[in-house]
């Protein structure tokens, strides 16, 4: 260890000595050089008997120096080429890049882990720094957060992230905390002590993230002094995450969603970035009227995701299912690795499948909203591996449809198709996060519409809508899983581009050459790879049990 540091003090002492001596300045080029720009090169290779003296040694600037080892000139340059990528975007287009911040992008990077933007990324940020507001729809898995987290370290103060679920604060703000980045939320599972000092941290100015939900703004739930200290935040971005409950729950279910417009008044009218991976046409207009932006940029990436092979299976007794989801479960446990989720429509439901699947000898917990908190924290800690003993199966309520963020779920099961095609797209969008071949399994049951329309009725008798609105609400929901359930039960063709066409999957944007540019510098291939089994309808299968075992192998 000693003689480490005094090998590490005589290279700085011969650094400061050459840079000293070159006068601050690339020999080759001839430009002034900071500290962080400044690069020492061997005249003669160390790898051919050259020393660590300063007479073999001389200072050159990022560019030069990779110059003069192009196999590693990506490693030696990538600061340089980010910034003159920056200079010319700038010159190709000045208005497309204007006030940003946008040479911090690639330390920003490094910093959250990432080595390459994914399609659509940059486009957000870029927005985001010249203080618009913007939705983007893009499907699970394609980076969402780093879009809101990226601007809002490039930039002073906090942004405020409205998130419609605990599980999803906690798992996001664990995420930043390990990569020591200052993040926080606030909910009711707190004591009053801990809100108390988080709400200075607040207040200080100490922290660059703050989840809640949106009922942290309603005064018939939350205290008017835990309010006036949120409302004191003049924050950066208001962020709106999962945004399509705005549209999903902003009426029926959580009307706290419907007032985020007057919170953003209320804060000091922040831009919005809102983020969701389902949100059809009609669902974008009235998520941005709702939130009062209705000229926001809206960015729309490809929903599809082709490295998920999608099969719907026909009418089976309810002991005909627990066999093929245990038989399924155990081959993705067995085989490829992975874990696996089946989502039921009900905690009741749930609770029945859980009973069969035991009968069956595959023991499996239930996730649900009426856990108590503990318990739910401590089984996402062990499905996501933070806590033993880990497991790899879980049975869930769309609770756990939204934003967690696992890679390696292999496979998704519904017992019954969702209340809608955006419902859909979310819950098996949670398979193939990483890339790797998934498989979604849909069972059809004959009664699917009369389970979810009862669920609507009961819902909008509990809902704090006007009567009038009523019926409007109704019709739309109705509308939803009536669409739904036409494209699960036709055959009529491909079942991905069903639900595609449904989305409204058909928008394609042009991007400025500028944009091109930097993405170029700050992009990286991210193509995922297409399975070779697509869906039900495109591979024929004569037995889908056991073609989706074959799909399972060849993962």
């Amino acid at each position: 260890m000693m003689l480490n540091n005094a090998k590490s003090k005589e290279w700085s002492r011969i650094r400061e000595t050459v840079i000293e001596r070159d006068g601050g300045k690339c020999i080759d080029c001839g430009s002034q050089l900071g500290p962080s720009d400044t690069h020492i090169h061997h005249v003669i290779p160390r790898s051919v008997g050259g020393s660590d003296t300063e007479a073999n040694l001389v200072s050159l600037c990022a560019a030069c120096h990779a110059g003069k080892h192009l196999n590693l000139q990506a490693s030696l340059g990538r600061r340089f080429i980010e910034r003159w990528a920056w200079r010319l975007a700038r010159w190709l287009d000045h208005e497309l890049i204007a006030s940003t911040r946008g040479e911090l992008l690639g330390s920003v990077m490094r910093l959250l882990g990432v080595k390459a933007l994914r399609p659509g990324q940059l486009e957000v940020i870029l927005a985001a720094l010249r203080g618009e507001s913007v939705l983007l729809v893009s499907p699970t898995g394609s980076g969402k957060s780093f879009c809101f987290q990226a601007p809002t370290l490039m930039k002073r103060g906090t942004s405020l992230v409205i998130s419609p679920l605990k599980a999803l604060m906690s798992d996001q703000v664990g995420g930043l905390h390990r990569k020591r980045i200052p993040a926080s939320f606030i909910n009711g599972d707190l004591s009053p002590e801990e809100k108390t000092l988080r709400y200075r941290l607040l207040q200080k100015g100490a922290l660059k993230f703050l989840y809640c939900a949106p009922e942290r703004f309603d005064p018939s739930r939350v205290r008017k002094v835990e309010i006036q200290q949120m409302e004191r935040v003049r924050p950066a971005f208001l962020v709106i995450d999962e945004a399509h409950c705005i549209d999903k729950w902003g009426d029926a279910f959580r009307p706290s969603y419907r007032q985020l417009g007057e919170v953003r008044r209320r804060l000091g009218d922040p831009p919005v970035l809102a983020f969701t991976a389902t949100a059809g046409p009609q669902t974008r207009k009235r998520i941005l009227a709702a939130l009062g932006i209705p000229e926001a940029r809206v960015i729309i990436q490809d929903v599809d995701r082709p490295n998920i092979t999608l099969l719907r299976l026909n009418e089976r007794r309810e002991v005909e299912r627990f066999t093929i989801i245990a038989t399924l479960v155990n081959a993705v446990r067995n085989g490829p690795g992975g874990k696996s989720v089946i989502f039921a429509p009900t905690i009741k439901i749930g609770n029945e499948i859980a009973a069969g699947l035991k009968s069956a000898g595959l023991d499996v917990p239930f996730f649900h909203g009426q856990l108590r908190p503990k318990d739910r924290a401590n089984l996402q800690a062990q499905f996501d591996g933070r806590l033993e003993p880990a497991i790899d199966a879980m049975i869930s309520t769309s609770a756990f449809g939204m934003g967690i963020d696992i890679p390696n779920i292999r496979l998704v099961i519904h017992w019954q198709h969702p209340a809608s095609v955006e419902d859909y797209l979310q819950e098996f969008g949670r398979a193939g996060r990483n890339g790797a071949a998934s498989l979604a399994v849909l069972f059809q049951g004959r009664n699917d519409n009369k389970l979810h329309e009862w669920m609507l009725n009961r819902s909008l008798q509990d809902a704090r809508i006007p009567a009038c609105d009523v019926e409007t609400v109704r019709r739309e929901k109705l509308r939803a899983i009536r669409e739904l359930s036409e494209i699960v039960r036709s055959r009529r063709g491909c079942f991905r581009d069903a639900i595609r066409r449904a989305f409204g999957d058909d928008l394609k944007q042009g991007r400025p050459f500028a944009l091109r540019v930097l993405e170029w510098a700050f992009a990286g291939s991210n193509k995922i790879r297409k399975v070779k089994d697509c869906c039900d309808v495109c591979a024929k299968p004569r037995r889908p049990e056991e073609w989706a075992l074959r799909v399972i192998k060849r993962m």
